[in-house]
């Protein structure tokens, strides 16, 4: 798949990325996430820099992250065992 370059910003500082075509989308949309909370932070918290921001923001869609992946793990071991549950009643 082809990629090629694109401009984003973060922070106020700007990026070139390469992205496929399909991955531009959610790379720009993404940033648009982080600014947002970045944005946020710079009116409720008093910071040094914006990397500060940038670090309380990478930490707060990390813990989202992991809990999602752990609630989809959790759901993905619920479902494996009602299938296997439902497999036994219909072997019967």
């Amino acid at each position: 798949m082809e990629k090629y370059a694109i401009n984003i910003t973060l922070a106020g500082r700007s990026y070139r990325l390469k992205v496929s075509a399909t991955e531009e989308e959610y790379v720009r949309a993404a940033a648009n996430v982080i600014n947002e909370k970045v944005n946020e932070f710079s009116g409720n918290y008093a910071f040094k820099d914006k990397q500060d921001l940038l670090a309380m923001a990478a930490i707060t869609f990390a813990t989202e992250f992991t809990k999602h992946r752990k609630l989809t793990e959790n759901s993905g071991v619920m479902i494996e065992d009602k299938l296997h549950e439902i497999n036994d009643i219909l072997s019967k």
